[in-house]
């Protein structure tokens, strides 16, 4: 198997979680994530050499969602929603993702992207070569983080978590 069809097999599936929680909109982030992956074929041409694909992927991901927000928001604020998506889920369940994704709004970016990274299940190694954040301090942001969306959770919602 050719060592690119490797990165991309073993990789996709996680970039593409990644994105739909950031963005929500499964055409976009179909677009993201192939452009990352244009992005990542022509590095290898040019010879650029990275240690960790799945770091570097993950950061890739980020900036092309972050890119694709900012653009967004210069024309509308309205939150975009997948209706197949959310179709096929359950109506207790679309409810709690919606909640949860006001919520996450409400932090920055970075701190956006961090929860979810940690629902990803990405260890702190992990975590830090993503977000550029020194890993003596993933805990401590991530534990901040997390705080501020349980707190923006209760506020919001009335104690329901």
């Amino acid at each position: 198997m050719d060592p690119f069809a490797k990165i991309y097999n073993q990789n996709y599936a996680m970039m593409y979680r990644v994105a739909v929680k950031m963005i929500g909109n499964n055409d976009v982030v179909r677009d993201i994530v192939q452009e990352v992956f244009i992005h990542l074929y022509e590095k290898r041409n040019d010879s650029m050499v990275i240690n960790h694909y799945p770091g570097w992927l993950y950061r890739a991901t980020y900036n092309k969602c972050i890119d694709y927000l900012k653009q967004q928001s210069k024309f509308s604020n309205l939150e975009v929603l997948d209706n197949k998506a959310c179709e096929e889920e359950s109506f207790d369940k679309q409810k709690a993702k919606a909640m949860i994704r006001r919520a996450l709004k409400t932090l920055n970016t970075k701190e956006q992207f961090l929860a979810v990274l940690y629902s990803e299940g990405l260890s702190y190694k992990e975590m830090s070569e993503a977000t550029g954040i020194h890993l003596g301090s993933i805990g401590k942001t991530l534990s901040r983080t997390l705080k501020k969306l349980e707190k923006e959770l209760m506020e919001e919602y009335n104690g329901l978590f």
